[in-house]
């Protein structure tokens, strides 16, 4: 098979991270119903999609670093423009952060782009990573955003996270909250884990918070499950790098969750959602503007406010699964968001 439709360039493309799952839905969402013959080079495989099937042609073990984030971005935007100009279609597909102006600048101008990344940081300095997310990350958006407004007709983004930095004469052209579409009702299961923690090695993922939580709640003889990242603890079932499928078995067996700081709305929180799990959040950084009832709010900086609230909760709901109105509210969303899709 020598001849493709479309050639993408994804740095990740695993079905056990975040990057690699939004990747894996914008190509079957944007793609697949075109019946369009795919190749995907990423920095450790190559995929071919034919006849809407997933085919693996080669495979390298799997690294996340600095190199493989950022270094190799420039592999990508070379493959990117090796095609383009041989006058093939393109799509750079992750790593997108709203941030990183170069890849946009880079791209050709008629490059499909994947779903764009990132937040807005309003919290206290505690670190270099802080100060830069909160004083140069914002200048860094203004001149992604001129970019793109001028080099490409549609941007899509994972959240809604940065509507509110988006031209109000652009915002028709924009597509937000495309996580959405991971949305699917799965059947009532009996749950017998008390809580999952999603622990990743990230400065906005409020992983001191979760820990004290987590040997707390231990200590009190709760069943808690780490996923993610390694979690060193006795009484904790820890599972690394758990694919998405593996995941969502589990999260069906799940009462309670918890979302981080840096996005409400994230894959993760969506499959929980989908998972009928109770979700707690908090309400210092973010906002339940839908009002699903299965948030409920947490005061992070307050730990025995936060463990009050998980315990009384916890009581209350006892043996319930809620999927009130979730089904039709993510249903309304991803028609919208597909139907604008299709206009792209």
């Amino acid at each position: 098979m020598k001849d493709f439709d479309i050639y993408i360039w994804a740095s990740d493309y695993e079905d056990f991270t975040g990057e690699g799952l939004l990747a894996r839905c914008f190509v079957k969402n944007y793609f697949l119903d075109k019946n369009l013959i795919i190749k995907i080079i990423t920095n450790n495989s190559i995929y071919c999609y034919y006849k809407n099937k997933n085919i693996l042609l080669k495979r390298k073990k799997y690294k996340n670093n600095f190199l493989t984030k950022y270094a190799y971005s420039l592999l990508g935007i070379a493959y990117i423009w090796y095609y383009h100009i041989k006058s093939k279609k393109v799509c750079y597909l992750n790593y997108l952060p709203l941030w990183n102006f170069i890849i946009f600048f880079l791209l050709p101008k008629k490059t499909i782009l994947g779903v764009i990344t990132g937040s807005t940081y309003e919290k206290k300095i505690t670190g270099i990573n802080t100060f830069v997310r909160k004083f140069f990350f914002p200048f860094f958006y203004l001149i992604s955003l001129k970019i793109l407004y001028s080099k490409f007709k549609h941007i899509i983004f994972s959240t809604s996270n940065l509507k509110k930095i988006v031209s109000k004469d652009k915002i028709k052209s924009c597509i937000f909250n495309f996580c959405f579409l991971f949305f699917e009702k799965r059947k009532k299961k009996k749950k017998n884990i008390d809580f999952l923690f999603y622990i990743r090695n990230h400065p906005l993922k409020s992983n001191f918070f979760q820990t004290l939580i987590i040997k707390r709640l231990v200590s009190l003889g709760f069943k808690v499950v780490v996923v993610g990242d390694k979690f060193a603890h006795a009484n904790v079932v820890n599972y690394i790098n758990l694919p998405r499928l593996q995941l969502l078995k589990i999260l069906d067996q799940t009462k309670y969750t918890l979302v981080s700081d840096e996005n409400f709305f994230s894959m993760f929180t969506i499959d929980c959602l989908s998972c009928g799990c109770f979700i707690f959040y908090n309400s210092h950084t973010q906002k339940n503007i839908y009002k699903i009832s299965n948030f409920i709010p947490l005061r992070f900086n307050n730990l025995y406010y936060s463990e009050k609230i998980i315990l009384k909760s916890f009581e209350k709901n006892k043996n319930k699964i809620r999927f009130k109105n979730l089904e039709n509210f993510f249903l309304d969303q991803s028609n919208k968001i597909k139907n604008k899709i299709k206009l792209m």
